[in-house]
């Protein structure tokens, strides 16, 4: 091979990055392509060399930016150029997201149902797993101590009493929310979900502790076990855009 032109492939790619950086750094990755903005985040994977193909490649099959970050390590083994590591670190990087997030919320105990519920419905709405969280009421009826319990197939019920007890002993709180999502399906409760709430209830109060609600999250919007309703509808506004659009197409016909 050409030693100047392997020189000037690799002048040509580092200048490259070296662009998209100082591009992001200014005006975010909301200024970039959608390859060039996973280009970017694959720079956190591939420390050298140019990942404008791969990029492409994930594209390819994925469609988008975030599935791709929400893809499993097997699928995106399955993409040339992604090895198992490099896999593992792509996949992980949402899991640094949401670290960051129940950091942010940890340092300031939330107030307000409503807050609760925005925060809840970003950490899980979009999850492509189950996952199980814990958030403990203090004596000031704020919202603190989010942790997550489980992940995966959840069964609430499988949650050990160990678990349950060092929570309440740590945070020394007097109530407790539970909650967790259905990631691909309603945020109604299944029968299983009925059964875990009823028996959760004695196991917290044995460990001394009330469970106030087990909330869910769904892809439709947020149910409370202890109300029995949706306490959130997450297309409530595109229904109402939608309305206001044919009511004014209507409107035009009469018209005319």
């Amino acid at each position: 091979m050409d030693k100047n032109k392997g020189e000037r492939k690799k002048c040509i790619h580092d200048g490259h990055r070296k662009r998209l950086i100082e591009t992001v750094s200014k005006v975010g990755l909301d200024g970039l392509s959608k390859v060039q903005a996973l280009e970017y985040i694959l720079f956190m994977i591939f420390p050298r060399g140019d990942v404008n193909p791969l990029a492409h490649r994930l594209l390819d099959r994925f469609n988008d930016v975030a599935t791709v970050l929400e893809a499993s390590v097997e699928d995106l083994m399955a993409v040339e150029g992604m090895g198992e590591t490099s896999a593992q670190k792509l996949h992980s990087l949402l899991e640094i997201y949401y670290y960051y997030t129940n950091e942010k919320f940890n340092s300031e105990p939330l107030k307000t149902i409503g807050d609760f519920y925005d925060y809840i419905e970003q950490l899980l709405r979009y999850k492509s797993e189950e996952e199980l969280y814990i958030f403990g009421i203090n004596h000031a009826g704020e919202i603190i101590n989010g942790r997550r319990m489980a992940k995966g197939n959840i069964n609430m019920v499988a949650i050990e009493m160990r678990e349950i007890a060092l929570y309440v002993s740590t945070t020394k709180v007097p109530a407790v929310f539970l909650v967790h999502n259905h990631s691909n399906g309603s945020c109604s409760p299944s029968a299983q979900d009925n059964i875990s709430f009823e028996k959760l209830k004695g196991v917290f109060n044995f460990a001394g502790c009330q469970l106030l609600d087990s909330i869910i999250i769904g892809k439709d919007g947020i149910y409370s076990m202890a109300r029995n309703s949706v306490q959130r509808v997450f297309n409530e506004g595109l229904e109402y855009l939608q309305s206001l659009l044919q009511e004014d197409q209507l409107k035009m016909l009469q018209e005319n």
